[in-house]
């Protein structure tokens, strides 16, 4: 009976330990940060920046859920490191954003997507943009929040949450 029992558990954690391959781990932040750091060079504006606004321009649904997002982020440059910008201009960039599709493995994308660039408002990062000539618009080359707030981002077209309308 003993040895039953013992061949069991055997079995139960051998294939514990055949399925760790089948769930997705979180990406190490640290990975973010050395992304940003090589993405510098080729940008156009670095610079520190506060997530003043956000405002929902669009909204893909799966059904009844909304999935991602697109949003307008309107940023408060606090340190120039590099380019044209000044110190507490403004400066909006666009930015689709997938949103968690549920708890755990499933919302590691959004988790990540905290990190790699400041979008949700009153958070504090880094930006590295270039300049979209044929846009004529700033866009993100890198990005990285070393302390996500976890704010909520608006998730209906039209809708506007400003860093000064959270708890």
């Amino acid at each position: 009976m003993a040895k039953r029992i013992i061949g069991v558990l055997i079995l139960i954690l051998a294939s514990q330990a055949q399925a760790d391959w089948l769930y997705a781990t979180p990406i190490n932040p640290e990975a973010f940060r050395i992304r940003f750091e090589s993405a510098k060079k080729d940008a156009d504006v670095v610079a520190e920046v506060r997530v003043l606004t956000v405002v929902c321009t669009e909204a893909k649904r799966e059904g009844d859920e909304v999935r991602s997002v697109t949003i307008q982020v309107a940023m408060q440059v606090l340190v120039v490191e590099k380019g044209t910008v000044k110190k507490n201009e403004i400066v909006v960039v666009a930015r689709e954003v997938q949103l968690p599709a549920g708890p755990g493995p499933r919302s590691y994308g959004y988790m990540g997507a905290l990190r790699q660039f400041p979008f949700t408002p009153g958070v504090k990062g880094n930006i590295a943009l270039r300049w979209d000539k044929e846009g004529r618009a700033y866009v993100a080359v890198a990005g990285w929040v070393p302390e996500p707030n976890h704010a909520e981002i608006p998730k209906e077209v039209g809708k506007a949450i400003a860093a000064k309308d959270l708890p």
